[in-house]
């Protein structure tokens, strides 16, 4: 896996809202996405919130879900297995690192956790917060 998409950015290619053109643009020439079952969780969890939220209707967010898994099932993303005991202990590191300095989220940490320990280079995020963990995490931070 050399790229790590983000809830932000995954979001944004489901759910219409401000970064979504960004996020479309950069699908143009990319490979599929490769995602983990934790991505696909808080994803979708995102979308029924934005119901609760009142921020979509039911509607638009089952339409939105059935398009997650149709792109799950015709490889636009793929599910990429995770051994999730190496990605706690690196989310551990890099918490007793620098949340105490920069406020750092749990789910930031699993992410930029997770894309460190599957080899990824490049983290797409419309996070500021989150981009600079991954920026100071040696990854590559787009769009």
């Amino acid at each position: 896996m050399s790229v790590y998409a983000d809830t932000s950015f995954l979001y944004s290619l489901y759910v219409q809202q401000v970064h979504s053109a960004a996020a479309a643009a950069y699908m143009v020439n990319s490979a599929p996405l490769s995602i983990t079952s934790l991505n696909r969780f808080e994803l979708c969890n995102a979308i029924r919130l934005s119901v609760f939220r009142k921020l979509i209707d039911r509607r638009a967010a089952a339409a939105d879900l059935k398009l997650i898994n149709k792109d799950i099932s015709t490889g636009v993303l793929t599910l990429a297995p995770c051994d999730w005991a190496p990605v706690h202990a690196r989310a551990e590191r890099l918490s007793s690192e620098r949340t105490a300095k920069a406020g750092h989220r749990a789910m930031d940490l699993l992410h930029v956790a997770s894309a460190l320990t599957l080899g990824a280079s490049h983290f797409l995020t419309f996070d500021q917060n989150q981009a600079r963990l991954a920026a100071d995490s040696g990854l590559t931070v787009k769009p």
